[in-house]
């Protein structure tokens, strides 16, 4: 994800926002993503409502939605991860709206994303996988799961959860599957490289491993995509042991005083034009897996993981200050 990026006409930037968001056809929209350019302005280009987007990255984004609190400034958030999104919904941050997606065709795996407390919807899916290094790695035997990665300790990237929707979604996911002690345990045997192993951002990692020290990633796989549509010397490996859906979910904030206009915009989102328009997002973000019947995922992209793993997303969320923090002690300089 990119930092702050105000656009033209359409989009206008923070303090502008907060004016305009009292006009009865604006929208004001948080959003880490780079596909919420495109998405927005398709959207008012098809009904009239003008969108002013708040762009930052999703952990300056989640400080700014923490320190508005009770008093949200947005009326419709979409960031990347359900944990946090989840956690959101329990503080009454965020509104159920029961029935907005109803009309949504919907992938089965989009279904299953659904919360049952329907305060916010999945939009579209990645995951974290390895990115392998073909060139820096060599003769050596490529990595086949997680617990390869041991045999690559001191050149594996990784980004920072306390920084990063995505990256807490897997390191959630992680515990998950291996346990919370066994995972922390394998972790610290594959992160021992402190200048690498608690990057700060997605693009940090991919520098790393083009340019640093790294051989392999921990890395969001749309960014992997990306990489590999840029003809870089890069391969995708999906762990053995299975991934975590990543989903980048929207909803609409308790206080907004535009629900009408909001729901509009995620039922929007939610439509093969609306994700049709996301794919022409440059970078990362465009490779998404869809959710939504009849849409072709963008470039190499393949979903060819053996199951997509749910997260608990209450677990997770209850977790998080904790698990946060655990992994800034070890792995961030």
């Amino acid at each position: 994800m990119k930092p702050i990026r105000y656009l033209s006409s359409i989009f206008v930037a923070f303090s502008a926002a907060v004016g305009s968001a009292h006009a009865a056809d604006h929208l004001v929209v948080y959003s880490a993503l780079d596909t919420v350019d495109f998405a927005a302005k398709a959207f008012t280009e098809k009904t009239g409502i003008q969108v002013d987007l708040v762009r930052l990255s999703t952990g300056e984004l989640l400080g700014k939605v923490a320190a508005e609190g009770d008093n949200p400034k947005f009326d419709v958030l979409w960031v990347e991860g359900s944990a946090v999104m989840n956690r959101l919904a329990d503080q009454k941050i965020l509104k159920p709206e029961p029935g907005l997606a109803d009309s949504a065709d919907y992938t089965d795996l989009g279904h299953r994303l659904v919360p049952k407390s329907q305060a916010y919807f999945p939009v579209t899916v990645s995951t974290t996988a390895i990115a392998v290094n073909d060139k820096k790695i060599g003769s050596a035997q490529p990595p086949k799961s997680w617990k390869d990665l041991v045999g690559f300790a001191g050149s594996v990237a990784a980004k920072d959860p306390n920084l990063s929707g995505p990256a807490f979604q897997w390191l959630a996911g992680y515990f998950a599957d291996k346990g919370v002690e066994a995972g922390k345990q394998e972790l610290q045997n594959i992160l021992t490289n402190t200048k690498i192993s608690g990057i700060p951002s997605g693009g940090a990692v991919n520098k790393s491993l083009i340019t640093g020290d790294a051989s392999v990633a921990i890395q969001q796989d749309t960014s992997i995509y990306a990489l590999i549509d840029q003809k870089e010397p890069i391969s995708i490996v999906y762990p053995s042991e299975g991934v975590v859906a990543i989903p980048s979910s929207a909803g609409v904030a308790r206080t907004t005083q535009h629900e009408d206009e909001a729901k509009k915009f995620i039922q929007f989102l939610l439509t093969k034009e609306g994700e049709n328009a996301m794919e022409q997002a440059d970078g990362g973000d465009g490779f998404f897996a869809p959710l939504i019947q009849g849409v072709k995922a963008k470039g190499a992209r393949v979903d060819n993981t053996s199951s997509w793993q749910i997260l608990d997303d209450a677990r997770a969320s209850a977790n998080e200050t904790e698990w946060k923090q655990w992994f800034r002690d070890q792995f961030v300089p």
